[in-house]
C-alpha cells in the first residue's frame, strides 16, 4: 500500500519517520519499503513523497492506492 512504509496496515508518524531518515541517510529503504515509500512514482523517495505522507495523516489529502 502506497504510504505504508512499515506494512502494518496504516499510513502514520512511524511511515513518516521511516521516509525522513531515508531522506536523511540514516536508514536506507528498499525492496516492498521503497516502492510504499514512493508515493508518488517518481522513482525515488523524497521530500514530495513525505509531504504526501504528511498531508495524508494530517486529513489534508489522501493518498490514491494503485488498483
Amino acid at each position: 500500500m502506497k504510504g505504508d512504509v512499515n506494512g502494518d496496515g496504516r499510513i502514520n508518524s512511524l511511515d513518516l519517520m521511516l521516509v525522513k531518515r531515508h531522506i536523511l541517510g540514516l536508514e536506507k529503504l528498499d525492496g516492498e519499503a521503497f516502492n510504499a515509500a514512493d508515493v508518488n512514482g517518481d522513482g525515488k523517495v523524497n521530500s514530495v513523497d513525505a509531504m504526501r505522507i504528511q498531508r495524508h495523516i494530517l486529513g489534508i489529502e489522501t493518498i490514491k492506492q494503485p488498483k
